[in-house]
């Protein structure tokens, strides 16, 4: 007999799948065939190869699939022999906007695309304009450039972007 649905907790649970190493799509494609819901952030990455450009769609995070199941859901994902571990989430609040961020910032950037560990050094700032509108996160500024970091606490993880220091505002109370 199958799982027993009437006793199922009344909603799922965020977890963060640590899946083996270059799996990451095809984690997500099990999860979109058992239409379980699942977020894998993507950038585009141009390359040339023997004279063509090769346009690749990579994972913003190597070896992470976020994903919000059930108990039952998580256990079927794991007889997959695709994931290392799964991470509870502590705070999913926090990591959906973290996520909203970092999705913000991977769909306009081709190649200029980096993590870097955690970052709280600079001033948390909001950008006021150009394609990145609306991000926060701590700036770093070097004479006339500034990198803006995007933090994803729960991987313990930034994205490290190049931006315009006229485009930021400093947040007041949040450092």
């Amino acid at each position: 007999m199958g799982t027993d649905i009437a006793n199922r907790p009344l909603k799922r649970e965020w977890y963060v799948l640590h899946v083996k190493p270059r799996t990451e799509k095809k984690v997500a494609q099990y999860l979109q065939t058992y239409r379980f819901f699942y977020h894998l952030p993507l950038f585009v990455k141009v390359t040339k190869v023997q004279r063509r450009k090769v346009r690749r769609e990579l994972p913003v995070f190597p070896g992470y699939v976020f994903s919000k199941l059930f108990p039952d859901e998580r256990i079927k994902m794991l007889t997959t022999n695709l994931i290392v571990r799964t991470i509870a989430v502590a705070h999913p609040r926090k990591m959906i906007h973290q996520l909203r961020q970092v999705e913000n910032v991977s769909k306009g950037i081709v190649n200029e695309f980096r993590t870097t560990p955690l970052f709280k050094k600079g001033e948390y700032v909001r950008i006021v304009s150009g394609p990145f509108r609306g991000t926060e996160g701590y700036v770093n500024r070097t004479g006339r450039e500034a990198k803006l970091y995007l933090n994803v606490d729960i991987l313990g993880n930034a994205i490290e972007v190049s931006i315009s220091p006229v485009d930021v505002e400093k947040i007041e109370g949040k450092d």
